[in-house]
């Protein structure tokens, strides 16, 4: 009687082995997903402008995160270390932008740098002061 390869039959039991493995309710802790939303989108009035921003990080199980904002500018805030309980954490921030008479447009970014790295989609806004035209009003002013 032949067995066959048993060097082909320890791989298919590890593979095996794995698979079950990765089903393990005792995986490790993970960032499930983060959102970020600006606030207001379309500011108009007297600059500078601030824009708020609240983030959700969302995770599997209690852990220590690392995260920081990035802007459409390329700036970033610095890392902020914090314990995230289980479920969901706000975090928040805000950008002041905007000089008289012109109109800008940018994002901001939640980013989990620890654990694991993982970015939110982008929250886009507006600032328009002082008689600007605001970009996404369709050419009219902010005061029409």
């Amino acid at each position: 009687m032949k067995l066959g390869n048993p060097i082909g039959h320890a791989v298919l039991a590890l593979g095996v082995f794995a698979g079950l493995a990765l089903a393990d309710p005792a995986r490790p802790a993970n960032v499930e997903y983060l959102t970020a939303k600006a606030s207001p989108i379309h500011y108009k009035g007297a600059c500078p402008g601030m824009i708020r921003f609240a983030g959700v990080i969302h995770v599997s199980d209690p852990m220590t995160i690392t995260y920081r904002w990035e802007r459409s500018d390329g700036g970033v805030s610095p890392p902020r270390k914090i314990f995230v309980a289980g479920g969901s954490l706000r975090v928040e921030t805000a950008w002041r932008l905007g000089t008289p008479a012109k109109a800008v447009r940018g994002a901001m970014r939640l980013r989990v740098l620890d654990p694991v790295s993982l970015y939110s989609g982008e929250s886009s806004f507006t600032v328009a002061c002082g008689g600007a035209v605001d970009p996404m009003a369709g050419g009219r002013r902010p005061d029409d």
